[in-house]
């Protein structure tokens, strides 16, 4: 009788081992052969998610978008709109090991993105899943209806120029923390951010 393999299950030990070995040994650590090892498995068995360094950057880069999103959902409901604001904004910023990871898989794929169609996509979303996130922020900053998809638009223009500034903000931000820990810890980093919104606010 052939062997039932329960395919979500065995999705979230591959998802686990990626994020093991990237927060271990970095992106460029993370080959089909150490995830393999790491999730006890052989390369070839990993075939069905992922077959080169290309696809295992998409697959990690899909799994830190879910990542996110649970976080998100996660968040509570109580504060004032500031706090609610900074929850948001936080989930984008490389503040502690598991973040520090998700960005830097995020900064991998946008730079391979220009050379791998297969990366195009999922550029493209995160950077509208983005730019929502910079609008519930900003909404939560001045209490405005709140964006409802990626879609959304404020109808003031000042409004949608202000969370245009605030993704371009952020995405620096994180850069800057990536690239230069040594120079941003993560006390630092939440400074810069509460700094940039307490005018604005």
């Amino acid at each position: 009788m052939p062997k039932i393999v329960d395919h979500d299950a065995r999705r979230a030990e591959i998802v686990a081992a990626v994020w093991r070995v990237i927060e271990r040994a970095g992106m460029d650590g993370a080959t089909v052969r150490s995830v393999a090892a790491e999730a006890g498995v052989s390369p070839g068995s990993l075939r069905y998610y992922f077959s080169d360094q290309g696809e295992l950057v998409l697959f990690a880069a899909e799994a830190m978008t879910q990542r996110v999103v649970q976080r998100l959902e996660a968040h509570p409901t109580d504060g004032d709109g500031p706090t609610r604001a900074i929850r948001v904004l936080e989930e984008m910023l490389p503040l502690d090991e598991d973040r520090h990871a998700e960005a830097s898989v995020w900064l991998e794929a946008i730079v391979r993105a220009r050379f791998d169609e297969r990366l195009a996509a999922l550029k493209t979303a995160g950077w509208f899943g983005s730019r929502y996130l910079c609008r519930l922020a900003w909404a939560h900053l001045h209490d405005l209806d709140r964006p409802n998809s990626p879609a959304f638009t404020f109808d003031r223009a000042a409004d949608e120029h202000a969370a245009a500034e605030l993704h371009t903000y952020i995405d620096g931000l994180t850069l800057q923390a990536v690239t230069y820990p040594e120079q941003l810890a993560t006390e630092e980093v939440r400074r810069l951010l509460r700094t940039y919104l307490e005018p604005r606010s």
